[in-house]
């Protein structure tokens, strides 16, 4: 894997999370987001406990003491969703001032932290949604960096906000999250011998992906003009939301999305999952 710098982008996307937060009116913050059942104030929450989490577990080496097996990728997500709601439950009584001021300090912190990690060197926590058993700090960053620009996005939406759909702010996303199409696809649709997969991302921006199966299993391939046997073209503003699942009416998308070639395969790749929900 080729290595995607985001860590130079935490601090712009903090300052856009911290602008946005302070010019909320007081009723803005309990509006519906997209994730069913949460407003934006619980999601405000929801980045304040992934911060808190990563300075507990990665700086001060303080474990939650867990006596499930979390290998199982089903038995982490339930694990992880449960972590989630308890915490979102508990803050509800936090102001959202307070929020924003914790927001505002450890969201710093962790950039921080990840500016002391050596890129190479083995993450933490492997990024399970791409099916990894061990994953490398740059990985680890970059997936975080989605986690944290994706929740922004679904905050923004909810009160009719612009959202941060700039090259720079963007490409990484869509990079990181095609990371996780091979892997997604051997376990989806791995019988499609010496097929040729490209996934083109339009609108905002334009990016192709080209994959190839070989022995029954998925990889990346360079781009080279060849003649695909599959094609499938996602509009930016549409893909991050699939992948997300940001909306779970994922049918009400496809009219947007062009396909060419094998239908079951395309919609194997707008199956793919990049949070662990």
């Amino acid at each position: 894997m080729k290595p995607i710098e985001t860590l130079s982008l935490f601090e712009d996307l903090n300052q856009e999370l911290i602008y946005f937060l302070a010019d909320l009116q007081p009723n803005e913050w309990l509006l519906p987001s997209p994730i069913n059942g949460r407003t934006v104030k619980d999601l405000a929450s929801h980045l304040v406990d992934g911060s808190l989490r990563r300075i507990s577990m990665q700086r001060d080496h303080f474990f939650e003491q867990s006596e499930n097996d979390l290998s199982y990728l089903p038995d982490l997500i339930n694990h992880v969703q449960t972590l989630n709601q308890q915490w979102i439950i508990a803050t509800r009584r936090l102001s959202p001032r307070i929020l924003v001021e914790i927001l505002k300090k450890y969201e710093q912190e962790v950039f921080e932290l990840y500016s002391r990690l050596k890129s190479d060197d083995e993450a933490l926590f492997p990024v399970a949604w791409a099916y990894q058993d061990r994953s490398l700090n740059w990985f680890d960053i970059a997936r975080d960096y989605t986690e944290k620009w994706h929740h922004q996005m679904q905050m923004r939406m909810a009160v009719n906000q612009p959202l941060l759909m700039s090259e720079r702010f963007l490409t990484p996303v869509y990079e990181t999250f095609l990371l996780a199409l091979p892997a997604h696809l051997d376990r989806k649709a791995s019988d499609y011998r010496d097929h040729l997969l490209e996934v083109e991302i339009t609108g905002e921006i334009r990016m192709r992906f080209s994959f190839i199966n070989k022995s029954s299993q998925w990889s990346s391939i360079e781009n080279n003009n060849v003649n695909f046997d599959t094609r499938i073209t996602i509009p930016a503003s549409v893909g991050w939301i699939l992948f997300t699942n940001t909306d779970l009416e994922k049918e009400k998308y496809i009219h947007q999305i062009t396909i060419t070639g094998n239908q079951e395969l395309a919609m194997a790749v707008l199956s793919l999952t990049t949070v662990l929900s």
